[in-house]
């Protein structure tokens, strides 16, 4: 049946059939068809589609977007096996991944132009990659594209394609990192650190290593992170990359910063922002300025802290970096709320999220929510504080950050403390709790159990242990011991002032009975 279809085709329209069976995705536009035909304009090659749609060898799916079924699919493939030249199919499928890489850097200038580009060779003259007027625009492609996108690096990847196979996923490093589709995000860039390998190209290789560090911090892979990490420091030392060297020195930081080793984050931050300044790298000494500004603030050292965002804040305003302008207000605003100005710290949050929300980053307003939240509590608004934790909550779990999901909770949970409704409040330390525990992020469990163990005692007090969890968790006091005794085994692998201060109330806790 097909044949026959297929055999009844005009010659054109069967030629596009067989190539479009090279198409590594199932689904695609007009453009990419474009790109498999080879100099043909859209408009002719969109004639060619509607043709194959009313042969029944092809479906609309949507405007502009059309997919085969499978067996169709192979089909096609069969064809273009047999009555294309191996050089005509090689050509047609590099034309098609070079269409997507291209495609993808120009979506990136939109969805993350903070980002650099990696340098690309020009698409060649029979090539139009896609282009975009705004940010809605560059991600819906994106979005339509994603499944295609990894497509193409494993088609890439398996027909020796190298340098478009680690160049796709090299680009789409700056959206990944943004939007967290995890899974294809490490997919692509294990398929990318083989190509770069097979390459020999230690450069490439440390982009691939970078970009799986960075997959594996936001997913709270922090040990396997590490390791990527390391070796993108070895391979820029090697081929004496300074300012790769200095990079990848503070994603060590960031690291250590998110495990909590903060004297070792520190020194590492130390060590980019000597080699950034030698380079004169300002907008990357800002950002590690900041990051130095955030591990001081957790060593409770709020004076230094607001020396280093300050000077962080002053020279991303003057490079006009907003996204590093609100990372850094974000951090201000902790520091502030840490010397007793609640007022100057909401001012600096709000700042934040102005920018994060002008610039339509989900990830910076989910992650800037929480400082937004904790600054609207020292201020009493705890109804605004419910809001942005709940907001924040939602966005991390659409990011798949479960680790700043579960923070959010606790927030909540520390919001529905203060307001008085402490079952409500133990119901979200103990989300977070079991969250935090499953990631082994020792340090946020344990203030996660203790704001559990307080509610519990606060709604023992009330006469309210059945509110805080029910008939098994009844008896508030006994269980917030629990709890208190669970939060001390997850300090003692911390030394840090923060975790000194809290290991003492706990103990006093204990040593009171709980109460």
């Amino acid at each position: 049946m097909f044949a026959w279809s297929y055999r009844a085709l005009p010659a054109a329209a069967a030629r596009l059939f067989r190539l479009l069976g090279l198409h590594p995705g199932a689904e695609f536009g007009t453009a990419a068809a474009a790109a498999l035909g080879g100099g043909a304009g859209t408009g002719r090659i969109r004639h060619l589609l509607d043709v194959l749609v009313g042969a029944h060898l092809l479906e609309q799916t949507g405007p502009d977007r059309y997919e085969f079924h499978d067996l169709l699919r192979a089909y096609a493939a069969d064809q273009a096996r047999h009555e294309e030249p191996p050089e005509e199919r090689a050509a047609a499928l590099r034309r098609v991944l070079v269409w997507y890489l291209h495609s993808a850097d120009a979506a990136q200038t939109w969805i993350n132009p903070q980002e650099a580009h990696i340098p690309l060779d020009p698409p060649g003259d029979d090539l139009t990659p896609a282009s975009f007027a705004d940010y809605e625009e560059a991600m819906r492609w994106y979005e339509a594209e994603r499944g295609n996108l990894l497509a193409a690096t494993r088609a890439a990847g398996e027909a020796g394609l190298d340098v478009i196979a680690w160049q796709l996923p090299a680009v789409l490093r700056s959206v990944h990192m943004l939007l967290n589709p995890f899974e294809e995000w490490l997919a692509m860039g294990r398929i990318g650190l083989c190509a770069a390998r097979r390459l020999g190209d230690r450069t490439a290789e440390a982009e691939l290593l970078e970009s799986l560090g960075m997959a594996c911090t936001q997913s709270h892979r922090l040990a396997e992170g590490a390791e990527y990490h390391q070796g993108a420091l070895a391979a820029r030392r090697e081929t004496g990359d300074r300012l790769g060297e200095a990079l990848s020195l503070n994603d060590i930081g960031l690291i250590h910063l998110r495990g909590r080793r903060l004297e070792a984050a520190k020194e590492r931050f130390e060590q980019a922002a000597v080699v950034f300044w030698e380079l004169g790298a300002v907008q990357w000494e800002a950002v590690v300025l900041a990051n130095l500004a955030e591990v001081t603030y957790e060593l409770a050292r709020p004076e230094e802290a607001s020396g280093f965002v300050r000077r962080a804040l002053e020279m991303h305003r003057g490079l006009g970096n907003q996204g590093g302008e609100g990372n850094a207000l974000r951090i201000l605003s902790a520091v502030q709320r840490d010397r007793g100005q609640p007022e100057e710290a909401l001012g600096s949050a709000e700042g934040a999220l102005e920018i994060a929300r002008t610039h339509r980053n989900h990830m910076w307003e989910g992650y800037w929510l929480l400082e937004l939240g904790r600054a609207q509590q020292a201020n009493g608004a705890f109804d605004a504080a419910l809001v942005s934790f709940q907001r924040a909550a939602s966005l991390q779990r659409r990011l798949g950050d479960r680790a700043r999901e579960a923070r959010a909770w606790d927030g909540a949970g520390e919001t529905y403390r203060r307001l008085g409704r402490p079952g409500e409040a133990a119901d979200f330390h103990r989300r977070a709790a079991a969250a935090h525990r499953e990631l082994d992020d020792l340090w946020h469990a344990a203030l996660a159990l203790d704001g559990l163990a307080v509610a519990l005692r606060e709604a023992d007090e009330a006469g309210g242990a059945e509110e805080a969890g029910g008939a098994e968790e009844a008896g508030g006091v006994e269980e917030a011991r629990r709890h208190w005794t669970e939060a001390l085994q997850a300090l003692a692998s911390y030394d840090d002032p923060r975790a000194a201060a809290l290991r003492e109330r706990v103990v006093a806790a204990l040593e009171s009975g709980g109460t």
